[in-house]
């Protein structure tokens, strides 16, 4: 596997994660610690994705 297919599957893994997240969650549960957390976690997955997404374009 080359490590552009290995960055494309993890990108599409990582937008189903996020596309079921919100799916799964409705905004009175992310009001709540372990909802907030949840939220801060995708967050962070989305924002890494982006940047290997990015740089991955250079």
């Amino acid at each position: 596997m080359s490590v552009k297919g290995f960055v494309k599957g993890m990108l599409l893994g990582a937008a189903v994660g996020a596309a079921a997240d919100l799916a799964m969650h409705t905004s009175a549960a992310k009001k709540t610690p372990a909802g907030k957390a949840m939220q801060t976690a995708t967050d962070a997955v989305d924002a890494a994705a982006a940047s290997v997404k990015e740089t991955m374009h250079r």
